[in-house]
């Protein structure tokens, strides 16, 4: 099955990270050195920008997930709720999952692969174990040790499903929160990034003759050079500031 704690591109992924890499790399050789061998000098912002988009689309899997897995638990819980023993419970909830998300939800194939393999009499909290570490998520591991240690020993597994769910949720509304409140600080981020860019755009239309000793001499190429590193330093740091990690 999946290693959820690894992100691996799918080809129209890399073909927007080609893209925007090419754009990017291409915007910045024409604005700060009006020279081809720009294009050169700035090729390898590639892998950078493959790692900012690698890890944006990490974790808005592993928030998917989540979410998926929460879902899964109010499911499993019903059918606790009423009367059904564990493996049935996940049975239900299983198929009451593909019922509403479809089968080909991350979570419906994972817990499609825990029925199969607790019908070949495999311990359900290793399968479990199984699916919380290659999911790399705090609250699935939590939840599946929590688990494991209550099958073993006959522990009340509607509390401990209830609570798992009351977590995820209080953890996904702080998360909503951070991002109301920061939204307006994210978008004046953006702008502020967009500046030097917009001030250069400017300058060069406008006024082109004082931009012009910058261009075509070594000098005015290690000068941009410095300025770009500087601009770079402010937009990572800026980026490193508003991720707030829950």
């Amino acid at each position: 099955m999946k290693d959820y704690k690894r992100y691996r591109l799918n080809l129209w992924e890399k073909v927007i990270c080609i893209i925007l890499t090419f754009g990017i790399t291409a915007l910045i050789s024409w604005l700060f050195y009006r020279s081809i061998y720009g294009l050169a000098a700035v090729l390898p912002l590639f892998f950078l920008v493959r790692k900012q988009w690698k890890n944006y689309l990490h974790g808005r899997q592993k928030k998917e997930l989540l979410y998926q897995f929460r879902e899964m638990l109010l499911l499993i819980a019903g059918a606790l709720k009423a009367g059904s023993s564990i493996e049935n419970a996940f049975f239900q909830g299983w198929q009451e999952y593909q019922q509403l998300y479809g089968e080909k939800m991350a979570m419906a194939q994972e817990f499609e692969n825990i029925i199969r393999h607790m019908q070949l009499n495999m311990p359900l909290e290793q399968l479990m174990e199984d699916l919380a570490q290659r999911s790399g998520i705090e609250e699935i591991v939590s939840f599946t040790q929590v688990f494991g240690f209550a099958k073993r020993s006959g522990g009340d597994m509607m509390k401990i499903f209830q609570d798992t769910v009351e977590k995820i949720r209080q953890k996904t509304d702080v998360e909503r929160e951070i991002e109301t409140v920061i939204a307006a600080k994210k978008t004046e981020q953006r702008i502020m990034d967009l500046v030097p860019f917009g001030i250069l755009l400017y300058v060069g239309a406008a006024s082109p003759e004082f931009l012009e000793p910058l261009y075509g001499n070594w000098s005015g190429a290690l000068v941009m050079t410095v300025c770009l590193l500087g601009y770079a330093g402010a937009f990572f740091l800026s980026e490193k500031i508003l991720a707030i990690q829950v």
